[in-house]
């Protein structure tokens, strides 16, 4: 019996030495990640975060692709890639920008990353920025999207010549964009491409863009080409307005004893476009009723310009004040107006003396010969005189009045004249002429008329 009672002591003193020695072992550590493990957390990770993208779960496409991005020792762009998307859509921009410029650190040829860092300046209106992350792509890849970009870009730059370029390749690249074609019609009109401008602004209507600035840019074009109102046909328009639009016409003025017919303008003409725009929302814009009267004016449908320009001029803003007298002038003498001629342009010359006082000279001389066409010789001379007086170093002014004073008979006044074109000009072509002329007069006596003596 004791026997038994120590081999049992003994064995449970050998199971609690063994159980003791179990547990003073230490565990054995858990095998470290091999680099084939952490690569596939990470595309497990992006994999998420990228449907989390896709769902619109944009926070917690940031967390995810945030723990991808760290989890992947390779570097992949395509998840940085993802995870500025996810910022942006979340409208956190500042962080999105700054995963793109890290991925353009490492590769400077990754268009998307780039293309997406473009948008983000261009919607913060930072242009600058915009254009030195752009401009380099195009040794990498020539597509619409870039070149777009860069042309919005360089454009809010001011740096039309560019961005003429590089909207133009747009346009190669991508001929369906309207807003393309618009912004390059104003790039020519800035530059005085009129030709250009109108077609550029006729596609931007073709592909869908409808506007009354566009139609009056487009109008502005066309005058500038001296397309005031294309070519005039006679349509028929019932119940017609003149005015107006009908379809493809503007409706010029009624044709004298036909009912319904009408002298008429096409759309691809000045006055149809300008009255589109009008009739389209901005017809109170001093700036395109002053190119409507412009247009009559310069179609020579002086009676309508001098209407028109009559009605707008308190609208009329004060630093286009000089300019407007001076086309309200042109209108006035075409319907021979001369003495408001006259006066509205002296209106211009008073407010912009250095733009429109050499006018005033050519002035005279044309009222002078309207009144010569119409034999009103008195009148002929007084403006004459006039011309002179504004322009006295003028020898050709002075051998004008000269002769005009020997066709009224006045010989005294004549030789006073030639005398002061061969004071002015001693070696003058007509020195002979004028000599004996000069000779041939001087001993006929002055007439007394008071007139004459206030003209001379």
């Amino acid at each position: 019996m004791r026997t038994r009672i120590n081999l049992l002591t003994t064995t449970a003193a050998i199971l609690l030495a063994m159980t003791a020695t179990a547990l003073a072992k230490p565990e054995p550590k858990p095998a470290k990640p091999t680099q084939a493990d952490q690569a596939k957390q990470a595309e497990k990770l992006y994999q998420q975060g990228r449907d989390a993208l896709l769902t619109g779960e944009y926070d917690k496409a940031v967390t995810l692709l945030t723990k991808a991005v760290s989890a992947d020792k390779v570097g992949k762009t395509s998840y940085r890639l993802a995870l500025a998307r996810a910022y942006r859509y979340a409208d956190r921009i500042a962080p999105a920008a700054k995963e793109l410029a890290t991925i353009l650190k490492t590769a400077p040829d990754h268009v998307e990353a780039g293309q997406l860092l473009g948008e983000i300046y261009i919607a913060e209106e930072d242009w600058a920025k915009a254009a030195a992350v752009l401009t380099p792509l195009l040794k990498y890849r020539h597509d619409y999207t870039t070149y777009h970009m860069l042309a919005e870009a360089t454009y809010n730059l001011d740096k039309y010549p560019e961005a003429r370029k590089y909207f133009e390749k747009a346009v190669q690249l991508n001929p369906d964009s309207a807003a393309d074609h618009y912004q390059l019609g104003n790039i020519y009109l800035a530059g005085h491409f009129y030709s250009l401008a109108a077609e550029s602004y006729q596609k931007a209507l073709s592909r869908g863009i409808e506007s009354p600035v566009l139609r009056y840019k487009l109008g502005s074009a066309y005058f500038n080409l001296r397309n005031y109102f294309g070519r005039v046909q006679v349509v028929t328009v019932k119940a017609g307005k003149t005015g107006t639009i009908s379809e493809n016409w503007y409706l010029i003025e009624p044709v004298p004893g036909k009912t319904d017919t009408f002298r008429a303008a096409p759309s691809n003409s000045a006055i149809f476009q300008i009255a589109k725009a009008t009739t389209d929302g901005i017809a109170n814009r001093p700036d395109i009723q002053f190119l409507k009267a412009n247009i009559y004016l310069n179609a020579r449908r002086y009676k309508q310009a001098y209407a028109m320009f009559g009605k707008i001029k308190e609208t009329i803003p004060k630093e286009d004040k000089a300019l407007y007298y001076f086309y309200y002038s042109q209108a006035a003498f075409g319907i021979d107006k001369y003495d408001e001629y006259l006066s509205l342009l002296d209106e211009a010359i008073a407010l912009d003396k250095a733009a429109y006082k050499p006018t005033l000279v050519e002035a005279y001389l044309k009222v002078a010969e309207q009144y010569n066409q119409l034999g009103q010789a008195d009148k002929y001379i007084h403006y004459l005189a006039r011309a002179v007086a504004a322009s006295p170093q003028t020898v050709s002014l002075h051998l004008k009045l000269g002769y005009a004073y020997e066709q009224a008979r006045k010989y005294n006044l004549a030789a006073k004249q030639w005398q002061l074109v061969l004071d002015l000009q001693n070696d003058h072509p007509q020195r002979l002429k004028l000599i004996n002329l000069i000779t041939k007069y001087k001993n006929i006596p002055a007439e007394k008329d008071p007139k004459t003596k206030a003209t001379g």
